[in-house]
């Protein structure tokens, strides 16, 4: 989502009305990550979770096998629903994937969970669960789909709901999506099976403009299902920004908190950014038109070593950010060579970034964070994740 941009004053009372309320927030943030005496957290540290896409299965697993004693769960992301009745792998996944990382999941002690995603068209999974007869179908299939595969729990990863549907559909959804959750829970939970949800933010328990994707009833759910993985991430995606500002995503862990026991809490953790077009100079190629580009943590990392920029910190936002340009080649409409320069800008989360984040998480008592996505970090980040369950509020 893409956040909302403060306006220029046209006053000086105004103005100062603005920083003075920006030196208190800033304050209090501060005041909340660092000041420890009075806090302790009430059970053993946070754990991880993470996501595990077909498409990097490989890195995906390294990761997860260099730091497999602190998982309490790993999700294989590689399998779709598309109708009432089936619940599919992806066809170009490796088939032999989601077998090694359940094997050393296991070996491990961690569970492994299938996420599986809404690709039905848009409304039409509302549609099933909106019928208690196709429901009821679809509770059987995504049952049969855990116990057939012999995984130890389910990810719902049901998102047409909240960006495809459209608002209007949501008061309807709302309670349908409740009655779906509590009848996959008992069947589920009578073969041993846990089911998780991954959702973006809801801001209260309200169905207002300002309570987020609201037909995700956090209150009921959290009631329901085992853990809710919060997707604290993609604040921007078509303008340049952030990608997970802290201070917001400080307000989602309170306001999941007031709706949410905090043990069924996991906090959806990026490890990645984008690199976005600000502006161009000339005239740019129709065959190789300058677009936004999704990074890895790591690989953002590995661009701006290779054109010797040091990225900065934003304290603002606790991301690293950096600006270069780009010069793109190619053909224009008429089938001339042309090329311009395309100004760029990135935003990603590092290490420290993360580090930030999962500290929030321990300190707020969540039981985990997951990452999004397994392959996409590097080695620093897990040096991070080691501070904040070390309950250390500065890092490094």
């Amino acid at each position: 989502m893409d956040g909302p941009r403060e306006a220029k004053s046209s006053t000086n009372r105004l103005v100062s009305f603005c920083v003075v309320a920006a030196l208190i927030l800033t304050a209090v943030v501060a005041y909340g990550f660092t000041d420890t005496g009075r806090w302790k957290r009430s059970g053993p540290p946070i754990t991880v979770s993470g996501w595990a896409p077909y498409w990097q299965a490989d890195s995906a697993l390294a990761s997860f096998n260099a730091n497999a004693a602190v998982f309490g769960d790993i999700s294989m992301f590689g399998y779709f629903t598309d109708a009432a009745d089936a619940v599919k792998p992806y066809a170009t996944m490796d088939p032999n994937a989601p077998l090694v990382l359940k094997r050393d999941a296991r070996a491990a002690g961690v569970e492994f969970v299938a996420s599986i995603i809404d690709a039905t068209q848009p409304r039409e999974m509302a549609a099933i669960l909106a019928d208690p007869a196709t429901r009821a179908v679809h509770v059987e299939a995504v049952t049969q789909f855990a116990i057939a595969s012999d995984v130890d729990g389910v990810d719902l990863d049901y998102e047409n709901f909240a960006f495809n549907d459209g608002k209007a559909t949501w008061a309807a959804t709302r309670p349908n999506w409740i009655a779906f959750l509590t009848e996959l829970s008992k069947s589920l939970h009578a073969s041993n099976k846990s089911l998780t949800v991954s959702v973006p933010p809801v801001y209260d328990n309200k169905r207002t403009n300002d309570s987020g994707y609201w037909v995700y009833d956090y209150a009921a759910m959290g009631k329901i299902v085992d853990h809710i993985r919060v997707m604290a991430y993609d604040f921007s995606t078509s303008l340049p920004g952030p990608i997970a500002p802290l201070d917001w995503v400080t307000r989602v862990v309170a306001a999941t908190r007031s709706m949410v026991p905090r043990e069924r809490i996991i906090l959806g953790v990026p490890v990645y950014g984008y690199d976005w077009v600000v502006n161009t100079v000339g005239v740019c190629p129709v065959d190789n038109k300058p677009r936004r580009k999704n990074l890895s943590t790591k690989s953002a990392a590995e661009l701006a070593a290779s054109k010797g920029i040091v990225p900065t910190w934003d304290m603002a936002h606790a991301e690293r950010t950096f600006t270069y340009a780009e010069t793109v080649t190619g053909i224009d409409a008429a089938g001339a060579p042309t090329s311009c320069t395309a100004n760029r800008v990135v935003w990603y989360a590092d290490a420290q970034a993360v580090h930030q984040r999962a500290w929030l998480a321990e300190r707020q008592d969540l039981a985990s964070i997951a990452l999004w996505s397994l392959g996409s970090d590097d080695v620093s980040v897990w040096q991070g994740i080691a501070a904040a369950r070390a309950d250390l509020a500065q890092w490094p």
